[in-house]
């Protein structure tokens, strides 16, 4: 029987290290998800992200001049005119984040301010509180009652305090076209 002599502490270092280095040349950087249609009169956005707390808001599309809309159980017409966006939430932290739809605004030229418009999204069934786990991301409209002759400025997004916050995080302050 042939005895073999354990490999020496540089080669078991060396082979260690060519294991971890094969680990890290993982060419996957992410993953691709379905493309989304575009709905009547909808126009895709890009670059419009921001983040509040541990909630990162990407506005994915945007449209403005909707004059009546239509859901499962009424049609409605605005005082203006709606505006809906559809937005991405992205809770990068370790725990829940809550999206709150009431809370977030849409900022005008003049600097008024509007809520989301409870009509809207009541009758397009969107949600009014959401749950966002850790590492969970979650798409869906807001949808504005815009006052007649008003231009959009920007969107102001609200995420809830991280673990830890005494007070409600700064806004994620999003310019619309």
């Amino acid at each position: 029987m042939r005895r073999v002599r354990p490999l020496t502490t540089a080669v078991s270092a060396a082979v260690l290290l060519g294991s971890l280095q094969g680990c890290s040349e993982h060419k996957d950087r992410g993953y691709t998800l379905p493309a989304e249609k575009l709905r009547e009169g909808e126009r895709a956005e890009k670059g419009r992200t921001g983040r509040s707390s541990d909630m990162q808001f990407t506005v994915v599309a945007y449209t403005d001049g909707i004059t009546s809309i239509l859901g499962t159980h009424a049609e409605m017409d605005p005082h203006g005119r709606f505006a809906r966006l559809r937005l991405l939430c992205v809770n990068t932290g370790r725990d829940i984040q809550v999206f709150d739809t009431w809370a977030q605004r849409l900022v005008l030229a003049d600097g008024r301010q509007l809520g989301a418009d409870v009509n809207g999204t009541m009758v397009k069934r969107q949600p009014e509180r959401l749950s966002v786990g850790a590492n969970m991301r979650a798409e869906f409209d807001l949808w504005f009652d815009v006052p007649k002759g008003a231009k959009i400025k920007s969107v102001r997004l609200f995420g809830s305090p991280s673990v830890g916050m005494v007070t409600d995080p700064p806004p994620a302050d999003i310019p619309l076209p």
